[in-house]
């Protein structure tokens, strides 16, 4: 109940709780409010018009490089141990554990020792999310740079097309192109680069708060590095649903609880089972619930054995239902890969076509064959686009990895002391 209360406490104390207090009187007034009502009247159904014309006219938009005056490199490797050993509350439950309990050997109870591993392992499925959570946008960034590059290089080609389309039209001379063509193309290419900068941007917000680092300056970026090639070994989703069953730390909580009932332990378990979604209740965070010191009412031993055998029933099926749960994410999390494996190969083999083109285009320039000015650059501007699609699917298979090493559990135990 201290625990229950002081976390209260700083709950409000971080809501900024500040506020002269209410009478008692008008609290009970605004507790027993009726709810405010509107007569909202009859209407003929209208399309709204969102068409911007009260907008200005977009500024001609001149592509640079980022302007960030300095870059901090970061690998998959470092995001993974850094969101991992900064996740807030697994270090809460960490430093419970380091608490004295005044007792050592055999004087430990059986209650202290169980609490002290279900919190070791509740902390270790935090740091698991964390990592996951942490190294999805990892990936995500690595995509917003990668496609940002590449779209600044499609400017110069746009711009040389515009330049002879409007050199063409003040000579009066045919060309292929329309000059407003070109201009909707190059503001299209534009909305996609501020997009994908706006992207990078809030990206680097969010990693730096889950990896503990400084928020400003805010020019100071992070930039993703490391080997982003694909492996093509096949994933065997029976062979990865056995992986996680074993190591997944929050079925090795469950599985100490239910190995460590006894009279003395009940009341533990008596306490984490009614916050069970089993039994009709809202269950409980798994780490909150480790910090919870519980108290159990003396009984007499009749009723302390037919309740253990209660309590040992319920967590074999709480255990059962969370390894079905854990068996499911892992098997969907190793199709998504293995599918996702395909489109990066759809999307490879797209960007390989379309060099092939350009080589061959190249063939005809160094032969001088008509119309290779007009078409070499169209076949450059189409192999940045199918750069940019595969940039995209290899992002979305490493993300996919990422979410199968979480369904296993195995993104916090690399991270632990000697791994």
């Amino acid at each position: 109940m201290a625990i229950r209360c002081h976390v209260l406490v700083l709950v409000l104390a971080a809501a900024g709780c500040h506020h002269t207090p209410v009478p008692v009187g008008e609290a009970a007034r605004e507790a027993t409010a009726l709810p405010v009502t509107l007569d909202l009247p009859l209407t003929q159904p209208t399309v709204p018009v969102l068409d911007g014309k009260s907008l200005p006219k977009a500024a001609p938009r001149t592509v640079a490089e980022p302007d960030a005056t300095e870059f901090r490199r970061l690998t998959e490797i470092d995001c993974q141990r850094l969101a991992s050993t900064n996740c807030n509350l697994a270090n809460l439950l960490d430093d419970e554990n380091r608490i004295p309990s005044g007792k050592s050997g055999t004087q430990a109870n059986a209650a202290d020792q169980l609490r002290h591993i279900i919190r070791y392992h509740a902390a270790l499925e935090l740091r698991n999310r964390a990592a996951a959570d942490a190294l999805e946008r990892f990936f995500q960034l690595t995509d917003a740079e990668a496609r940002t590059d590449l779209l600044r290089k499609a400017f110069p080609i746009l711009d040389d097309l515009h330049t002879k389309a409007t050199a063409a039209k003040a000579a009066e001379v045919r060309f292929p192109l329309d000059t407003p063509d070109l201009e909707r193309q190059r503001s299209q290419l534009v909305s996609q680069l501020e997009q994908a900068e706006l992207g990078s941007r809030l990206l680097n917000l969010d990693l730096k708060r889950r990896l503990a680092l400084p928020a400003v300056p805010v020019a100071n970026r992070l930039w993703p590095a490391g080997d982003f090639t694909i492996d093509a070994t096949p994933v065997d989703a029976e062979q990865a649903v056995t992986a996680a069953l074993a190591d997944r730390p929050e079925l090795r909580g469950l599985r100490a609880f239910y190995h460590g009932l006894t009279p003395e332990t009940l009341p533990d378990v008596r306490e984490f089972l009614r916050g069970s979604p089993l039994f009709g209740q809202a269950r409980l965070p798994l780490p909150i619930r480790g910090l919870l010191r519980f108290v159990g009412k003396s009984a007499p031993e009749s009723e302390v054995a037919a309740e253990l055998e209660v309590r040992r029933k319920q967590l074999f099926e709480l255990i059962a239902e969370r390894e079905r749960a854990v068996a499911d994410e892992t098997r969907a999390a190793a199709l998504s890969l293995t599918a996702q494996q395909a489109r990066a190969i759809l999307a490879r083999d797209r960007v390989i076509s379309w060099e092939d083109k350009l080589n061959e285009v190249g063939r005809k320039r160094d032969a001088n064959q008509p119309g290779v000015g007009f078409l070499e650059p169209q076949v450059r501007l189409e192999l940045l686009k199918a750069k940019a699609e595969m940039v995209a699917e290899v992002a979305t298979w490493h993300q996919a990895r990422v979410r199968l090493k979480a369904a296993q559990g195995w993104l916090a135990w690399e991270n632990l002391p000697g791994k």
